[in-house]
Parts: C-alpha cells; structure tokens; sequence
C-alpha cells in the first residue's frame, strides 16, 4: 500500500486494487460493447415492423435518430469503461514502480555508525 500526502490530507493507495478493479472495469466495457453489438443487431434484425401502420412514417422519423444515436452512445461508453479500466491498471503499475523506486532509494542510502 502507498501513502500520498497533498495539501495536508494524506490518503493510502493499494496497487493491488487498482489492478484489480481495473481488470474489472475492463471486462465490464468488454460486455457491455459485446450486449450493445447484440442488442444492434436485433434491433436491426426486426427491421420497421412499424413501417405498415398509419403512424409508421412518424415514429420513424422520430425513433431511427434516436436508435442511431444510442448506437453511437452506448459503443462509445463500452470503450470509455475499457478505457478506465486500463488506466486503473497502468495506475497500479506506476505506484508499484514508484513503491520499488523508494525502496532501492532508501536501501542505497548509507546508515550511520551508531
């Protein structure tokens, strides 16, 4: 675990967790995009069931944009909630390495004769 003072607040940062979660947060924007491709194409496997009613006309007008820009919307959130998750990790990666860093630093740093 490492602790980080800023501004006289101090907090503790496990890397171990973050890796974690970030694992985590990666699998979840890999299913989520894998749920959106899935709920596209059945979407579009329907076609315009619609498209013989009287209001069918208008509800196309009005529901293809929306469903296109929920396409447009839920790609993107699945990608972004990947993207988290590698940030997470390459977090963890850093503090262990700044961890490993200050030990080397202290070790190499010669003691007094007491």
């Amino acid at each position: 675990m490492t602790g980080v003072v800023m501004a006289d607040k101090a907090f503790d940062v496990d890397p171990e967790v973050l890796r974690t979660q970030g694992h985590a947060f990666v699998s979840i924007g890999t299913e989520f995009g894998k749920a959106a491709k899935k709920l596209k194409d059945d979407l579009e496997g329907l076609g315009k069931p619609w498209e013989d009613a009287d209001f069918g006309a208008a509800f196309d007008v009005i529901y293809t944009p929306i469903r296109d820009g929920m396409f447009t919307s839920m790609d993107s959130l699945g990608e972004r909630i990947e993207d988290i998750g590698d940030k997470l990790q390459g977090m963890a990666r850093t503090y262990t390495a700044s961890d490993e860093q200050g030990v080397h630093v202290v070790s190499s740093v010669p003691r007094p004769a007491v």
